[in-house]
């Protein structure tokens, strides 16, 4: 009979406390968030009060239509870049439309067969926010007709943006994947779309070298897929959207209020946090007199104690505000050092970054960076930025050249390096600045020529991404 006996083990565990478990859920986020646990805490806690809250006039807020505001801006900067910006800033609050409003519109200036028409509007009505079904096609009204429904869901799969009306984001990738086919032959897109259609679990590395690995042990049928080949998979399905409806999700709900502001002043830049928005918060003056007095009766030492408690949480709870922003302000300063030629020239020049260097030169966890950075908005002359959209990729160029050590060592920007976000700036750049339309194959070569090598089909995915349809189309 197996008997228990008493074992003494020695762990070692990391206890958080409430009040870090809140400092840590206070960093995390966003205005919204930060203000209504503000106005929660400041009625839960007698010893908090409001001082100042000014959000009835608000000074920073803007509507945002979808991602950052951005803006084509040349390389030059200047007095007309200011006029182009100021006008864009004041169309932003004109912009309107969903991503139904966009389908339907293209669905107008196609011509269809009523009963296809009529269920492709059924079908545009209803996707959600990412562009997928909401209840299954074949239950909306007209859809008994096989035919007819497989006709309606070509068509609104086809519109911009692409990829529409599928169940989920692996169906959604494969018919991308399928409207690239140009009718020449491509191993690596015929590749692609056999293992988007049902193996889509043979890319969850995310390496080449994995997913030659992978169908070593377990072989596609008629599926030969060596190193090079895996290359141009990826770089196929990395140019494909998982998500196609996001960009259009323009929910009037949608406020954005920067966090953090970027004024261009003679000697640089400084860096303000935007605390106007935000509740000042104070100490009631009854609870620290009831904390400094001594003496009295058990009634009286009761009411010190609870004062005491109470200000003890209030001045942790406003500890945990200042170090949440002055946080987001020292990662805003390296921002400004690491990405100088944006905030100089514009979006065009930002520099590829990863959110590890950024960490160790402010002297900080990974984690808490990247806390700091998701849900915060910046304001500078350029727009209306979240701080992640400052951390982007580097992409394909002619040569690399090591980033420096650090800030002081120079900006991290250097000839041979582009970040994503920088090449679809410059991508928009060209478009807007040639007197014909342009291929997606002339864009890559014109890229080209200016050190940043892709491949035509990511050259469409950036351009589909900035909204701007093809040369066919223009």
């Amino acid at each position: 009979m197996q008997g228990q006996r008493q074992v003494l083990v020695q762990q070692q565990r990391l206890a958080l406390s409430p009040q870090l478990v809140q400092s840590i859920k206070l960093m995390g986020m966003s205005f919204a968030d930060l203000r209504e646990r503000i106005l929660e805490e400041a009625e839960k806690n007698p010893a908090l009060e409001i001082v100042r809250d000014s959000f009835e006039t608000p000074q920073w807020r803007e509507r945002l239509p979808s991602g950052p505001a951005r803006l084509t801006a040349s390389s030059g900067g200047g007095d007309e870049e200011s006029d182009v910006h100021r006008d864009f800033i004041e169309g932003v609050l004109q912009r309107e439309g969903t991503l139904q409003d966009r389908l339907l519109g293209q669905l107008g200036e196609i011509r269809l067969p009523d009963e296809v028409r009529t269920l492709a509007e059924y079908l545009v009505q209803n996707l959600d926010r990412d562009g997928f079904h909401v209840v299954p096609p074949r239950e909306l009204p007209g859809a008994g007709n096989a035919a007819v429904l497989e006709e309606a869901l070509r068509v609104v799969r086809g519109l911009d943006p692409v990829g529409c009306a599928t169940n989920d984001f692996r169906e959604t990738l494969a018919v991308q994947a399928r409207l690239l086919r140009t009718g020449r032959e491509d191993p690596a897109l015929e590749a692609a779309i056999a293992i988007l259609e049902g193996h889509v679990h043979l890319l969850e590395k995310g390496r080449p070298d994995a997913l030659v690995k992978a169908l070593s042990r377990e072989p596609v049928e008629g599926l030969s897929v060596d190193l090079e080949t895996a290359e141009d998979i990826f770089e196929i399905v990395r140019s494909l959207d998982p998500f196609p409806g996001r960009a259009y999700d323009t929910s009037p709900e949608t406020f954005v209020v920067p966090d953090v502001i970027v004024h261009k002043t003679e000697d640089g830049y400084s860096v303000v946090i935007n605390d106007e928005e935000i509740p000042v918060l104070g100490v009631n003056p009854f609870f620290m007199e009831l904390e400094g007095e001594s003496g009295g009766d058990a009634e009286s030492k009761t009411a010190r104690d609870f004062a005491r408690e109470q200000l003890k949480e209030a001045r942790w709870f406003m500890g945990s505000i200042e170090r949440r922003n002055l946080t987001i302000l020292k990662l805003t300063r390296a921002l400004v050092v690491y990405q100088r030629d944006f905030f100089t020239h514009g979006p065009s020049r930002l520099a590829p970054l990863r959110m590890k260097d950024v960490a160790e030169e402010i002297g900080m966890h990974e984690a808490t960076v990247s806390r700091a950075a998701n849900g915060k908005y910046l304001q500078c002359e350029w727009g209306i930025f979240e701080l992640r959209h400052f951390f982007s990729n580097q992409v394909g160029s002619a040569r690399r050249t090591d980033a420096p050590s650090s800030p002081a060592a120079g900006a991290a920007y250097t000839a041979g390096r582009f970040s994503k976000e920088g090449v679809k700036e410059i991508i928009r750049e060209i478009i807007a600045e040639s007197p014909e339309a342009l291929s997606d194959q002339k864009i890559a070569d014109l890229l080209a020529t200016r050190g940043i090598r892709l491949a035509r089909r990511t050259v469409a995915k950036y351009r589909t991404e900035l909204h701007v349809k093809s040369s066919f189309e223009r």
